[in-house]
């Protein structure tokens, strides 16, 4: 399952396309429910972004956060990494990650302000296993 990549603890650096200085987190991936679902929990070291979990399975990404913000994103997961889409009409988004090895992912986001019609880079990010 592609998923089962994703289990454990990792920390994460995000370049934000809003702020000047990188923005520092940690993320952690269990399964759960008897495995229908993994729960991903991060948080931010950066009180401007919000701490969240998502339930996330093969097609879709659950998100909620602290905000009460909730949004469902499509979701597709394969051996090289997953890409998800969430699309709306003030506030789309969309995020490719890419499996670097077992320690290492790399992360573009880009947003829309149109459904979709258009795209602008939001953040990249890299996270790294550490357990």
């Amino acid at each position: 399952m592609p998923l089962s990549r994703l289990l454990g603890d990792w920390a994460f650096t995000m370049h934000h396309s809003q702020m000047t200085e990188p923005v520092t987190g940690r993320n952690h991936y269990e399964p759960v429910l008897d495995g229908a679902f993994v729960m991903l929990r991060w948080s931010y070291d950066h009180p401007d972004f919000p701490d969240a979990i998502a339930m996330i399975d093969e097609h879709r990404y659950h998100y909620f956060d602290v905000r009460g913000v909730v949004r469902l994103f499509d979701f597709a997961i394969d051996d090289a990494g997953w890409t998800m889409t969430h699309l709306d009409g003030d506030f789309s988004q969309r995020t490719v990650a890419r499996f670097r090895g077992d320690g290492a992912i790399d992360c573009e986001g880009e947003v829309s302000a149109d459904l979709g019609a258009s795209w602008r880079h939001d953040f990249t990010m890299t996270l790294t296993r550490t357990a």
